[in-house]
């Protein structure tokens, strides 16, 4: 039976923001181009590369973890060409070895299977290079040096900062954390990441930079002090 993509697409946008079905519809437009010129490369790479060239979803959004319903639309079109999302092997490095983790996968019969082993192998080795990267910066520098004593009869300036306490209204303390909530993030299709910046998920590019989602946090403490 042959795959029916408008059935899946459509199911794929369902639930979605608007900002996401319209990626959805620009991707499948691309593929469909694609798949009707002949076309059998359907790898995240490469579909990655030609959705950029023509203004859709870039490589970095297709792989995403959470942006799964892309993969599932590109998945889809590979099946409907009679093919998968591995990228195609060139006739000379068909004789080279093959690596353990790829020859289980190629074991695998269901394509979505497949992917999905796939991708959790690529997370996995992802993480082996972090933990990795890790081990190299392991050596921790502790300062030994005695801590300098002030001499008693002389009196230490103290800086006194102003509170901020009065300064913003609730109306303006509520549009503050609002700007750095959960709903503020998933209405907006945005993520924020451990050093404070906010980035779009479809296209990993940054909406605020490192220190706005911390710094707000802080500011907002001190208001409400």
């Amino acid at each position: 039976m042959d795959l029916d993509i408008d059935v899946i697409l459509e199911d794929l946008k369902d639930g979605k923001v608007p900002r996401t079905k319209q990626n959805l519809d620009t991707l499948n437009t691309i593929l469909k181009e694609y798949a009707e010129s002949g076309q059998k490369d359907f790898s995240i790479t490469q579909i990655g590369r030609i959705s950029a060239a023509e203004s859709g979803p870039g490589y970095e959004a297709l792989r995403a973890t959470r942006n799964t319903h892309y993969r599932a639309l590109i998945e889809a079109w590979a099946q409907k060409c009679k093919t998968n999302t591995k990228k195609p092997l060139v006739a000379h490095a068909r004789s080279k070895s093959v690596p353990v983790d790829n020859k289980l996968l190629e074991r695998i019969p269901d394509p979505a299977v497949r992917a999905l082993f796939g991708q959790i192998i690529a997370e996995r080795n992802r993480y082996r290079k972090e933990v990795n990267l890790l081990k190299q910066h392991a050596n921790i520098t502790i300062d030994k040096r005695p801590v300098r004593q002030f001499d008693a009869s002389t009196e230490p300036s103290i800086e006194v900062l102003p509170s901020l306490s009065g300064v913003f209204t609730e109306s303006e303390k509520k549009a503050l954390a609002y700007a750095i909530s959960d709903e503020c993030m998933d209405k907006n299709d945005w993520q924020t990441t451990q050093a404070g910046q906010v980035k779009d998920m479809d296209y990993n590019t940054e909406i605020f930079p490192r220190g706005f989602v911390t710094g707000l946090r802080k500011l907002l403490g001190e208001v409400d002090d």
